[in-house]
């Protein structure tokens, strides 16, 4: 009888006190009361929030996941679906450009974020569904060029912005699925300086900040960038001919270890010479040892996969007409998938195929007449084309950054390497977030549920940023983080997700009175961590 009356709670802690932490000191929770002026729904967000960083659930889902975790309202109710659409309709409806800027002003001076250097770069979100009732006033869901390679669903564009201290996301804004990147550069550069009420900061984006009107804007409000020189522009066709004629010299100034393979050495060399943009900014041309190797790799598997392609292709079966005009659309969009088209050449030649039939039924005799037919089968001689593959060969490893500032060619190769890490941010919004698929209808929570999906990529890369800054400062250069104690320089907070997913705190009661609370005492590597992001250890001990 006794034990009928006993009753085992467990409760899920996880990472909830390192996010709560982060939360607090930019003040979320405040800003977000100003604009929505309601306090369930700022819970409700919160909560949103929450699960999007540790386990992405469908709105419908989050009520069950929440009662894990013993998060509820301020009122002491549980999170509804119906809720959630509601709190994410109030977001859409406030003014979130006002909301972003002092969230990124607040943490800017809480964490002493340096604003020298920006990234921006966008991704695309694919959504399914039809969509064909939209609100005007939202971001607009529409197929266009789909990041995640998927033309046939609708999307929108994600475009985001990073410092270079720690690619904290400091900008984020969604686009209609149909915009184009170098629409958005301008708007995205003068967001940035709004906010930062000045223009010195360097701005660096791919080739698609790479457009003259662009460049001239930023230039002429005394704003400074970096970029990557598309190859469709006249320099690079007038450079890889001087190459070709031996006329460009190369210095060596940096090599460094090669982060695919350890036991290598990536060497970057700088051309000597001043060389300029037609419209006058600073042109600096690089070649990298390893992506040398990596441009030959990838040239000689699209030429093998394509070669394959056309090899196999079973001109007999092919539907529809076998005329030359349509064997040459279909060939051409093998060579377009692969982008082969400069090195591989494919002739359609028609064999004649010659066949006589009696004109008359029954067995064949020698007065048996025939009729002779000749059927066109076309086959296909591919060959590769030896002198563009040569020329390609010449610009493997070869990559022009195009500048406005004084910087010499080192500290700008230097500048843009930290590039990739806004790309790893996408990366972490579509793995870890798992921001696709989307489960909502109406285009107005979408918009809002992105602003909250930006607000989780801000958290996670603070929580990031905290506890490499920390291990820095103690002189501690790896971290056990990694599946099977394995260390790691970089902790990411995938890995403290991992670390932290199975802490639970148990509670024993008799009848509704608590009569014992305890829980797994914490690893090494766990009460490392709580110490150096400073997060107090008793959040995931036995409460007392």
């Amino acid at each position: 009888m006794q034990q009928e009356k006993l009753n085992l709670q467990s409760t899920k802690i996880g990472c909830l006190p390192m996010i709560q932490q982060i939360v607090e000191r930019i003040d979320l929770v405040g800003k977000l009361e100003a604009v929505l002026k309601n306090k369930d729904y700022v819970d409700t967000l919160l909560i949103l929030l929450n699960n999007i960083l540790i386990d992405r659930e469908a709105l419908y889902a989050v009520k069950d996941w929440a009662k894990q975790y013993d998060l509820r309202l301020s009122s002491g109710a549980e999170v509804g679906d119906d809720r959630l659409g509601r709190a994410l309709e109030r977001l859409f409806a406030a003014d979130r450009s006002t909301l972003q800027t002092q969230v990124v002003l607040s943490l800017i001076k809480e964490f002493d974020l340096k604003m020298d250097q920006i990234h921006s770069d966008t991704t695309s979100v694919s959504v399914s569904g039809n969509y064909d009732k939209q609100s005007a006033g939202a971001v607009q869901l529409k197929r266009g060029h789909s990041k995640d390679h998927r033309p046939d669903l609708k999307q929108l564009v994600y475009s985001l912005c990073v410092t270079r201290d720690g690619a904290v996301p400091i900008h984020f804004k969604t686009y209609d699925g149909n915009r184009t990147d170098d629409t958005i550069q301008w708007e995205t550069w003068s967001s940035l300086r709004t906010l930062l009420q000045r223009p010195d900061f360097i701005y660096v984006g791919d080739s698609k900040l790479c457009v003259e009107e662009t460049l001239r804007k930023i230039d002429g409000e005394h704003g400074l960038f970096v970029t990557v020189v598309p190859r469709t522009r006249i320099e690079v066709k007038e450079f890889s001919k001087s190459l070709s004629e031996g006329d460009v010299r190369w210095e060596r100034i940096l090599r460094k270890r090669s982060r695919q393979r350890e036991s290598e050495f990536d060497t970057f060399d700088s051309v000597i010479g001043r060389y300029q943009l037609r419209e006058g900014f600073s042109l600096f041309w690089y070649r990298s040892s390893q992506k040398q190797k990596r441009d030959a790799s990838e040239r000689k598997d699209r030429i093998l996969r394509a070669t394959e392609r056309l090899e196999n292709l079973n001109l007999k079966r092919l539907r529809g007409p076998k005329t030359e005009t349509a064997l040459r659309k279909r060939i051409d969009a093998i060579l377009s998938r692969f982008r082969v088209q400069d090195w591989i050449t494919v002739e359609i030649k028609m064999d004649l195929d010659e066949k006589f039939k009696a004109l008359t039924r029954g067995k064949p005799t020698g007065e048996t007449r025939y009729r002779r037919i000749i059927n066109k089968m076309p086959r296909l001689h591919v060959k590769k084309n030896a002198e563009a593959i040569a020329r390609s060969q010449i610009m493997d490893g070869i990559f022009p950054l195009a500048t406005n500032t004084k910087e010499t060619s080192l500290a700008v190769l230097q500048i843009y390497k930290y590039q990739p890490n806004i790309e790893r941010r996408h990366a972490f919004l579509k793995s870890t977030l798992d921001v696709v698929p989307v489960w909502l209808k109406k285009n107005i929570r979408i918009e809002a549920l992105m602003f909250v999906d930006y607000l989780a990529q801000m958290v996670a890369a603070l929580i990031e940023r905290e506890l490499r800054q920390a291990m820095l400062s103690k002189n501690i250069n790896l971290l056990h983080s990694l599946p099977e104690s394995r260390p790691s320089q970089t902790p990411t907070f995938e890995q403290l997700l991992r670390l932290f997913e199975n802490r639970q705190r148990h509670e024993l009661y008799e009848k509704d009175l608590a009569i014992k609370s305890f829980a797994e005492p914490l690893s090494t590597v766990q009460a490392q961590i709580l110490n150096l992001l400073d997060v107090p250890s008793a959040m995931y001990l036995p409460k007392k």
